[in-house]
């Protein structure tokens, strides 16, 4: 262990390194304050040096565009950054401290140890969640030159050809009187998916200032979840919750160990988004079947209840078999497949946000035991219950 050990000020055993002061380690965090992802990646870091630590950290107030800007002299252990440019990346590297990187973006000859979302996962889940709801037009928005934009939207196009439907792709240009003849020229109802919640915000603004209803003409999502620019639409835009204060920990613990000589064998760690946080800009149905649309409407209310097919019948009236039929055609999915694919999404909700037991999240998102569930998961995730909840508290390197 680098430099022996001290005892802190709050009792805590810490480690001496080159550059701390008073032993404990000198940390600067170099990612945007003025995003929720950002705040909440920060977040994430705090916890795990209040926890593990302590630390020296600098922070400071920023947006995502803003240049990094090291403290005058700073000497100190370790960074954790969300390097988005070679130059970014250089000026770090020169500082000869210990680097995690939190972005997406993949950058030529950087090989900084690297913790993040992989854009491909929203994607999935974006396209999953329209197919769901009957959509069958799509656009994406987003700035396709940049590569993790462009990755993002390929994913999409390709979940989306899985079962024969197209994507427009429309690139912002900074230019209202664009959007609003890309929106005009979408088949309705149409889906669209955005990179962030401030490209979905401008996207609801173009529609209601052209008389374009959201979200039964046009449904947003936006690929991250924002606390404050999602809520801020009206609509309120739903959102894919990615996992930032997972990305924080995880981030903290491979910085943590590179700070102390004890490098991870791997260089990567792609975090799993949570799920997807649905608000008013997707409360619709693409569906002109009115039937099928109560049968929607009553499988999302009653999703987290025991409920069955039985019990949609006994609600709604038809042949089972020609409900059934049609369901599949308008969602590409069965009934039952349909309830899993609600319980799930709110089971990844639970896991990650929260320390309930896994038994009773089973009980609250509607499943018959937690043994059910776990299989259900497992098939619909590629890890059980406790795997995804593990990985999402970032400490497995």
């Amino acid at each position: 262990m680098r430099g022996g050990m001290k005892k802190s000020p709050s009792g805590k055993v810490a480690r001496k390194m080159p550059g701390s002061r008073d032993g404990i380690p000198s940390v600067a965090i170099f990612v945007e304050t003025g995003t929720s992802w950002g705040r909440r990646v920060v977040a994430g870091v705090l916890e795990y040096a209040k926890d593990r630590g302590p630390w020296h950290i600098f922070v400071e107030p920023h947006g995502p565009e803003e240049s990094l800007r090291l403290p005058p002299h700073w000497r100190g252990d370790g960074i954790i950054a969300r390097i988005a440019t070679r130059q970014a990346a250089d000026k770090i590297a020169a500082t000869g401290a210990a680097v995690v990187n939190v972005s997406s973006i993949r950058l030529e000859g950087v090989g900084f140890h690297r913790v993040m979302t992989e854009p491909s996962s929203t994607a999935r889940l974006a396209a999953e969640t329209f197919r769901g709801r009957g959509f069958v037009n799509f656009g994406y928005v987003g700035n396709p030159a940049k590569g993790y934009v462009q990755e993002q939207f390929r994913t999409f196009e390709e979940e989306l050809a899985k079962v024969d439907r197209t994507c427009s792709l429309f690139e912002p240009t900074g230019d209202s009187a664009d959007m609003l003849a890309w929106l005009r020229s979408l088949p309705k109802p149409a889906a669209i998916f955005c990179w962030g919640p401030v490209i979905g915000r401008e996207v609801i603004d173009a529609c209601l200032a052209d008389g374009i209803a959201v979200p039964h003409d046009v449904a947003v999502l936006g690929g991250d979840f924002d606390d404050i620019f999602s809520e801020a639409s009206h609509p309120s835009q739903s959102g894919i919750r990615t996992a930032a204060e997972q990305i924080g920990r995880t981030a903290a613990a491979v910085l943590d160990r590179l700070m102390r000589g004890d490098p991870p064998a791997r260089r990567e760690w792609p975090v799993e988004p949570q799920g997807v946080v649905e608000k008013l800009s997707t409360d619709t149905l693409a569906v002109d079947d009115a039937r099928l649309a109560r049968v929607m409407r009553f499988i999302f209310a009653h999703a987290n209840e025991p409920v069955t097919v039985d019990n949609i019948l006994h609600e709604n009236p038809m042949a089972r078999r020609s409900l059934e039929r049609k369901f599949r055609q308008h969602f590409g999915c069965t009934i039952v497949e349909q309830i899993r694919r609600i319980r799930v999404n709110n089971a990844r909700l639970m896991l990650a946000s929260g320390d309930d037991p896994i038994t009773l999240i089973a009980e609250k998102c509607g499943f018959a035991s937690y043994n059910y569930m776990g299989r259900v998961f497992q098939q619909a995730t590629g890890m059980s219950p406790r795997e995804y909840r593990a990985r999402c508290l970032g400490m497995r390197l």
